[in-house]
């Protein structure tokens, strides 16, 4: 197991994991970064092929024959636009969970512009969706096993003939790798956003090295509980996003005493 104590930093700025596959420019570390906090990465979960490849592929050449398309990831914009062979159609709707996502439609070729809310998440995007009219209207969902099916309940309830196909998987990196990201990070704090995201670093990194950082911030009561099993102790997002994950986090270091969890 790694050692449990982070070392101390001299500019008072918490080093904190970014556990997700993103970019020093991702979505959280971007986030961290306007709250103060010193992103590292030490990335769990990599991104592996669908298991429904001949579907994915046959939705990706027939995008035109959907009303909607939406997307909870740039992962999800590029599993489709990568398969087609022609330029994205005009004149179907789009949707983004986020402003990457959003940007990432863009860039491909989506018009009009994709439908966002104001802030990140699932809940906000069907907020925004809910007040449309969604009866027998075609919609694409490009999932990825174990994400939230908010938006996909939504969508059918409101009578949506929604076609739910997974783009990606996501599958734990080798122990061995994760446990050696930790030590490079030399965390003290963390941003958890998947159940299985949680169970791949305790079984990497062990229960002692989470319990000694500072703060563990989770998106997902899933995820919260994910840790509960093995006793690692969190603090839930205000909301589920990204945005919201780093303000929590800011709260907990602005506090005057030790969080209590």
């Amino acid at each position: 197991m790694v050692p449990s104590r982070p070392a101390s930093r001299a500019d008072g700025a918490w080093r904190v994991a970014v556990t997700r596959e993103e970019d020093a420019r991702g979505p959280l570390s971007s986030a961290l970064h306007r709250e103060g906090f010193q992103p590292v990465p030490c990335t769990v979960m990599e991104q592996l092929p669908s298991e429904q490849a001949a579907a994915l592929e046959f939705a990706a050449a027939s995008l035109d024959t959907f009303d909607w398309i939406i997307c909870s990831s740039r992962r999800a914009v590029s599993a489709l636009s990568d398969l087609r062979t022609s330029s994205w159609p005009r004149a179907v709707r789009t949707a983004a969970v986020g402003a990457a996502t959003a940007e990432a439609l863009v860039a491909v070729g989506a018009d009009p512009p994709p439908v966002i809310a104001r802030a990140e998440g699932a809940d906000a995007l069907w907020a925004v969706l809910a007040q449309l009219e969604w009866t027998n209207r075609r919609v694409l969902v490009p999932t990825v096993r174990g994400g939230r099916r908010v938006l996909l309940d939504g969508l059918r309830e409101a009578g949506a003939l929604v076609t739910e196909i997974e783009a990606y998987r996501m599958a734990p990196r080798p122990v061995e790798h994760i446990r050696a990201d930790w030590l490079s990070a030399a965390p003290d704090a963390a941003v958890i956003a998947s159940p299985s995201t949680a169970s791949a670093l305790i079984e990497a990194v062990g229960h002692d090295a989470l319990v000694a950082l500072k703060a563990i911030v989770v998106i997902g009561p899933t995820t919260a509980a994910a840790l509960a099993v093995d006793l690692v102790p969190s603090r839930l997002a205000t909301r589920a996003d990204f945005d919201s994950a780093a303000s929590t986090l800011a709260a907990l270091r602005d506090m005057a005493s030790p969080p209590a969890w």
